[in-house]
């Protein structure tokens, strides 16, 4: 029978200590040094380890820190509207966001349909990294009126949008319609999300309404399929 390589033994090695429990959440991986000394391998082949348990959910990085188990699956309910922000705080994560790009630009018909308007009308696209814990959780497309939020790229738009919205605009969601179905990782979306093209990942799209019934935002949503699990309960 073939041998693994020696980057797989090890990450087999760790898999196997992370699922049975015996390193549990955040525990601190020890130091690619430490490593190459354990298992008497290259610097290479534990990075390439490393990247393979990262890649598959099992560790994430923090710059400067090092690299830290992880065994949580992020449970968001589907029950009730909110914001990436109160959410991950609900789940004991500290979130954060990183402005990818921001654009003013007319919008293809579907999403002016969305918005309730007609493509002659401008929109801010403005897209986003949402993180937690320092972690890449997703990526947002947030596509929003112009008319309805001018001057709002001049807002910190790391913070968030719900807050400005309500703030300075006197917008309050009130509702919204979201649909989810599954795909694959972009070459854009895994170099953000810190994963392999081809992954699986969770698509969302949302049209959010206030209380005047009229839409203010499309979103389209691209979550890690091996950090994301959604919950809704049923009543008769």
């Amino acid at each position: 029978m073939q041998t693994l390589p020696r980057y797989q033994q090890i990450i087999d090695y760790y898999r196997s200590l992370i699922e049975s429990g015996k390193l549990v959440e955040g525990f601190k991986m020890p130091t690619e040094e430490e490593m190459c000394n354990q298992f008497n391998v290259s610097r290479i082949t534990i990075r390439r380890a490393l990247d393979g348990l990262m890649q598959d959910g099992y560790i994430f990085k923090q710059q400067g820190k090092g690299s830290f188990v992880t065994t949580k699956r992020t449970d968001i309910q589907l029950n009730h509207l909110q914001g990436f922000n109160e959410e991950m705080r609900a789940l004991g994560y500290e979130p954060s966001s990183k402005l990818i790009s921001m654009e003013i630009v007319n919008p293809t018909e579907a999403i002016a349909n969305a918005l309730g308007i007609n493509v002659t009308q401008k929109i801010y696209f403005i897209i986003r990294l949402r993180c937690a814990d320092g972690m890449p959780m997703a990526i947002e497309r947030v596509h929003l009126p112009f008319y309805r939020f001018p001057g709002i790229e001049h807002e910190d738009l790391t913070k968030s949008l719900y807050e400005t919205f309500k703030q300075k605009y006197g917008c309050d969601p009130t509702k919204a319609e979201q649909f989810i179905k599954a795909g694959s990782a972009s070459d854009e979306d895994a170099e953000l999300l810190d994963i392999k093209p081809g992954k699986p990942v969770l698509l969302i799209s949302r049209s959010t309404f206030e209380r005047s019934g009229k839409p203010f935002e499309y979103v389209q949503s691209t979550y890690r399929g091996d950090k994301y699990q959604f919950n809704v309960t049923i009543n008769k």
